[in-house]
């Protein structure tokens, strides 16, 4: 058995003691390797009754750094739902609705923790949570076993023990990725996604494919995610032309409504294709841009138009004025346009993968290559 030096003590705290450690800010709830609150208010709401039953909750790991100053904190290792989803409660943020308990239902239903009995709210705060109790240990380590924690359970998403394990400059320009203007314009990404990292996992393979070329996302992701953050050093420089690329797509696109790009397959297209033309597109003429814009909007309806097996007369109108914008045939068009929205299926297989980006690139070339 590896021999680290760990210590873990086996503790209880009250809710009191909870209460207390969050008011003194003694209690870092969210430390960088945690995920965001993402439970439910039914799942918060289950919580607290099995509390007012008396029930036992699973374990809460808790990391204790103490200063030389003899300042101490308690970072919240596992468990930061449960703890979060108490405090909320406890500040009345949210009431009792859809107890399952018949007797606290009759008597509790819909109400909030300021509105019950003295004497319940009392016997609340003397609640103990069982606390496994990491005590001064390297940042590594906490991270291991958070990881581990949450593996075992099977509550993490892969980008969350990502981000706890491999933190550093790789990390902080995914979020960068994630807050740059593109990600709310497009709105590619729903709340639920960004809560557990999939706006981040979506930019590591965006640019790992950048880099490295079209996989298939399952095969290689994780392999290249690792390089990429061991060296990140080596991709600095492309890691700029990234975030510059976003801004200029930003400031390109028509951004009116839900677009094709506004889907995480499109979007993914869309970033990798661009990258293989950034320099054209860096020396593209204002009026190229424009064009660029147009092209780009008309191409987007056409392939939603197809997709969802539109009227002819609809489809055609829009086949012939990309014809025209392109310099193509209409039945040009019309076979890029059929093979692009093939692609769409089996989104993440790579000759999907290889075929949207294809169709997509000729398309743009004829405006940024001519």
């Amino acid at each position: 058995m590896a021999d680290h030096g760990l210590k873990f003590e086996i503790e209880s705290k009250t809710v009191a003691e909870f209460r207390s450690l969050d008011k003194s800010g003694e209690l870092i709830l969210q430390p960088e390797y945690q995920r965001q609150a993402v439970w439910p208010e039914r799942a918060k709401v289950s919580l607290m009754e099995t509390i007012l039953l008396g029930y036992p909750i699973p374990e809460i790991y808790l990391s204790y750094e103490t200063s030389p100053e003899g300042e101490q904190t308690a970072s919240v290792v596992d468990g930061q739902q449960r703890l979060t989803s108490l405090l909320e409660f406890l500040n009345n943020k949210y009431p009792l609705e859809g107890l399952e308990d018949e007797t606290l239902r009759e008597k509790f239903e819909g109400k909030f923790f300021k509105e019950l009995p003295d004497a319940v709210r009392q016997e609340f705060f003397q609640y103990r949570f069982p606390i496994r109790r990491l005590s001064n240990l390297a940042d590594e380590f906490v991270r291991a076993v958070f990881a581990r924690v949450n593996r075992v359970n099977m509550v993490l998403t892969e980008q969350e023990l990502r981000n706890a394990l491999l933190p550093g400059p790789f990390n902080d320009f995914l979020k960068d990725c994630a807050a740059h203007q593109i990600s709310a314009k497009s709105g590619v990404f729903s709340g639920e996604r960004r809560k557990r990292g999939g706006d981040l996992e979506f930019y590591a393979e965006v640019f790992g494919t950048c880099i490295f070329g079209l996989s298939n996302k399952k095969a290689e992701l994780n392999e290249r995610y690792d390089k990429i953050s061991a060296d990140f050093e080596e991709y600095q420089d492309r890691s700029a032309e990234f975030l510059e690329l976003l801004t200029v797509l930003s400031d390109t696109i028509k951004w009116v409504g839900r677009t094709r790009w506004s889907n995480i397959v499109d979007m993914f297209t869309l970033l990798h294709s661009f990258w293989g033309l950034r320099e054209e597109l860096g020396k593209a003429s204002p009026d190229q841009r424009t064009q660029v814009r147009d092209l780009l909007d008309l191409f987007q309806r056409a392939v939603s138009v197809r997709k969802r097996n539109g009227e002819n007369g609809e489809t055609a109108s829009l086949l012939e004025s990309l014809a025209a914008m392109v310099d193509m045939t209409v039945e040009d068009v019309e076979q890029i346009v059929e093979e692009y929205t093939s692609g769409i299926r089996n989104s993440s297989d790579l000759g999907s993968r290889r075929v949207r980006s294809r169709q997509l690139t000729l398309v743009l070339s004829t405006k940024l290559k001519s």
